[in-house]
């Protein structure tokens, strides 16, 4: 089910209406309301394919059961069984993952396995937001068996309802269906302790109607129009190969605004339905295409994930405490299985490479002795000085070109793409042109915007207060019901 579907909005209206019933203040409020929520997000979840909801069950049961006997032997104090429990709960999780994203892959690479084999392997089907749900998983895990998650943990440990209620819980936790399937990843020791019976009156509806409406703006006017031109980039090589560079180049510049105006506006909208159900999800955008490095940028972008890599995988592999060397292969390994993470396929595995070669290449220069060549994370490196500018073109312009490895199906296009742009053709037609420019403006705005936030937070705060902003959001709710783009499923549910 999709957030901008007619049956979400269906689903979206009854769920609240319910989950604030006059009943829900009463002492089972917290009871009803939470189950609720997970039957709405079960819905949500298995409403165009309802096999999958077995596989999700699996999920809850196997997470809730590692994590009763992690506390239970933490608190008997047995680190053996802790780790014991630790690892075969994390070894779960991804073999789940590993199973239905992994195995086909894995499977076409190998070149001496039986062509039936690989046919059978190839249909098995990849569950929707199994990635995100599966690190959801192992973040809980990892959290309590660090001792990091504010919840003492009875209910887990102990038999029959109070067991049921923990399980309830944590199905609630990996389940909620704002960040089901696309995240933002929200580790469980954010999560629980926010668990509790809601009111209707402490809703925060002035930051629950921006995050929608700006939201849905993202996606519905401006990712779902333009990607009525760049799909036209995934039909054929022979076509890329055959095109004008004139015409390859808007389409490039076109598919990076759309991607950040797809995912992060995925984002917004959950972490406005969350709001509205009472829950604080964390800011997963943090207007990345203003990055002067490659390192800033993934401060900014999808900041759940890098949060998640840093310290699930970037920390435990030992981080930057065992010397330059190791950290430089930290960083390529990390952004190399975070591409993995991202689709089962070459072209990802290429697209987390090439980031973590730039990572570890800033990592060295940094270390150099002269103070301007150094790439410091500050986001006040953005000004108008020449050097400033001169880094954020860069930078902007090495990650739009490796958003190739997202829009095109396989390797054989991307070079068919590069066979077209130093082809010579100067031919062009007028769409992609006029979509890039219409449509991607409001990426380009908005950026604008996080700028003044940044660098000039009196007049932005001005500005929060004057008429302008219901204005601008009247505009957008206007061009969101005018002249939406065909619909689309979000990008990164394929992930």
């Amino acid at each position: 089910m999709l957030f901008n579907s007619w049956e979400f909005l269906i689903l979206l209206v009854t769920t609240f209406a319910l989950y604030y019933a006059p009943w829900s203040r009463g002492r089972h409020g917290k009871a009803w309301q939470i189950t609720l929520a997970l039957a709405a997000s079960v819905t949500f979840y298995g409403w165009q394919d309802p096999k999958l909801i077995g596989l999700l069950a699996i999920s809850c049961i196997g997470n809730s059961i590692a994590t009763g006997r992690i506390i239970l032997h933490k608190l008997a104090g047995d680190d053996v069984r802790v780790n014991q429990w630790t690892r075969r709960a994390v070894f779960m999780n991804l073999a789940l993952l590993g199973v239905f994203k992994y195995l086909p892959f894995l499977a076409g690479s190998i070149p001496f396995l039986p062509a039936a084999w690989v046919m059978a392997v190839k249909e098995i089907p990849l569950p929707i937001g199994i990635s995100f749900y599966t690190f959801h998983g192992i973040s809980m895990i990892v959290d309590v068996a660090r001792g990091e998650v504010t919840r003492e943990g009875g209910d887990l440990v102990s038999k029959g309802g109070k067991f049921a209620k923990g399980v309830r819980d944590i199905g609630f936790y990996l389940m909620f269906f704002p960040q089901l399937v696309a995240g933002p990843i929200v580790k469980a020791k954010e999560f629980w302790p926010q668990i509790a019976v809601k009111q209707i009156e402490d809703i925060p509806w002035k930051q629950v109607i921006r995050a929608l409406i700006i939201g849905y703006f993202l996606k519905i006017f401006v990712a779902d129009n333009l990607a009525e031109q760049t799909a036209t980039l995934t039909l054929s090589p022979t076509n890329l190969t055959h095109s004008s560079p004139l015409n390859l180049i808007p389409l490039l510049y076109g598919y990076s605004l759309q991607i950040f105006a797809d995912f992060a506006g995925y984002s917004l909208i959950a972490i406005g339905l969350a709001a509205m159900f009472g829950y604080r999800f964390p800011i997963n955008f943090n207007f990345p295409y203003l990055s002067t490095s490659i390192t800033e940028f993934w401060k900014r972008w999808h900041m759940s994930l890098s949060g998640w890599l840093r310290d699930y995988l970037y920390i435990p592999l030992g981080g930057n405490r065992k010397g330059p060397s190791r950290t430089y292969v930290n960083l390529f390994l990390v952004m190399f299985l975070g591409g993995l993470w991202h689709g089962a396929a070459w072209k990802f595995a290429l697209w987390g490479s090439l980031h973590g070669l730039f990572l570890a290449l800033e990592r060295l220069v940094s270390r150099s002795k002269n103070p301007e060549l150094r790439f410091k994370d500050s986001s006040a490196l953005i000004s108008f000085s020449l050097f400033g500018f001169f880094r954020w073109f860069i930078t902007f312009h090495i990650v739009t070109l490796l958003w190739l490895t997202f829009l095109m199906p396989d390797m054989t296009s991307i070079v068919a793409f590069f066979k077209g742009v130093f082809n010579g053709k100067t031919g062009f037609s007028g769409p992609p042109i006029f979509s890039l420019v219409f449509y991607g403006s409001a990426v380009i705005l908005y950026h604008a915007w996080g700028w003044l936030k940044e660098h000039r937070e009196h007049y932005a705060n001005h500005l929060l207060r004057s008429p302008l902003e219901p204005v601008i959001h009247g505009i957008m709710l206007f061009l969101i019901l005018t002249n939406p783009g065909a619909p689309r499923g979000f990008i990164y549910f394929q992930f």
